[in-house]
């Protein structure tokens, strides 16, 4: 088997459950509480381009000049890329909604010319939002799977606003990291994608630093996913507790160290293998605490070695997200979620058709 099939393999099977590229849940029993929703109106002022659906009833206050709102959002059918790139250049968040939302973005990203990354480049059809936010000299990016357009729209864009910041419940330092690493290197903006299933919320968030070196450079890649306990989100299904998130990520280059090691943490059982033969790495995170049952963010990091700073830059990775209802006499129900594919980043700006 080819080396990049190996790898996709191990993204979408290493965390014990297959499926396609863009991420698959999948639950039995129970029925999940309606998600409580954003009011659209409380995110504007927005541009909303012809063609966008607004949810049933909602009136945001909107302005006529793309670079005038909070938020632009576009169509992905028939956006204005011209529009779209002036509010980006303008310092105005895009956000494209519709089912080729996220080759739009990327498109009017590639066209922007500042370095982004996409933590993963392929899509479905539950991937109806996405959006880049201007972050100094790159643009953050942000997917979103399982949101109900036009009715989850506000939710997205509050996301795109208030992105989580959550720390790690995890020390994921790296050992032997290089001397003024922090100094030299360059941080690109985070890429996000958020996630909204019958029983809770997920995010998983991205981010790469780059540097050069007399001999090698460094590439830094640290993989955050917070899980949230369905008593912990509105709407949630109070029965489901965050049970596990696994990380697992396949590198092109070598990879030279990886965080945390194998261990027990306040709440958290950690377990890690690596493939040094294939640059990879899994790790498994497990709560034990009522604490981390309600939530938790789990923390990759790892740091490579290639010969020079590769442009563009990308990865095979998965992130998957467990919840567990525990029962007394039946057995245990699981709902699982994941994000499998490959991650690309662009340090000097994206491919410009």
């Amino acid at each position: 088997m080819p080396p990049r099939s190996r790898r996709s393999l191990l993204a979408t099977v290493a965390t014990g459950l297959a499926g396609g590229v863009a991420g698959c849940n999948a639950r039995f029993g129970g029925s999940p509480s309606p998600p409580t929703r954003t009011d659209l109106d409380d995110v504007g002022p927005l541009y909303v381009g012809d063609g966008v659906r607004l949810p049933d009833g909602s009136d945001p206050l909107t302005v006529e000049d793309p670079t005038g709102g909070r938020v632009a959002v576009f169509p992905a059918a028939d956006a204005n890329a011209d529009a779209a790139l002036a509010a980006l250049r303008g310092a105005t968040p895009v956000a494209v909604v519709g089912r080729d939302a996220q080759a739009t973005l990327a498109d009017v990203c590639a066209r922007d010319g500042r370095p982004y990354g996409l933590a993963s480049e392929s899509w479905g059809p539950t991937t109806r939002v996405a959006a880049a936010v201007p972050f100094g000299d790159a643009l953050a990016t942000h997917l979103f799977e399982g949101v109900d357009v036009p009715a989850g729209l506000g939710d997205a864009l509050d996301a795109v606003l208030n992105p989580p910041r959550p720390g790690c419940d995890v020390d994921a330092e790296l050992p032997g990291y290089p001397d003024g690493f922090g100094e030299r290197g360059r941080a690109l903006a985070p890429a996000y994608v958020h996630g909204r299933n019958g029983v809770a919320r997920f995010t998983r968030r991205d981010a790469v630093r780059v540097a050069p070196g007399p001999d090698r450079a460094r590439v830094a890649v640290t993989i955050r996913a917070t899980i949230r306990g369905g008593s912990a989100v509105d709407g949630g299904d109070d029965r489901y507790a965050a049970d596990g998130v696994r990380i697992a990520a396949s590198f092109d280059e070598p990879l030279h160290a990886t965080a945390p090691p194998t261990g027990e943490t306040d709440g958290l059982t950690v377990r890690r293998e690596e493939d040094r033969g294939d640059d990879a790495v899994d790790h498994g995170f497990e709560s034990t605490s009522d604490r981390t049952r309600r939530g938790f963010t789990a923390c990759q990091r790892s740091l490579l070695t290639p010969v020079e700073t590769p442009d563009p830059f990308s990865y095979v990775a998965n992130a998957r997200f467990r919840w567990r209802d525990a029962r007394l006499v039946r057995e245990d129900d699981y709902w699982h979620h994941h994000t499998p594919g490959q991650a690309v980043w662009y340090p000097d700006g994206g491919p410009r058709s």
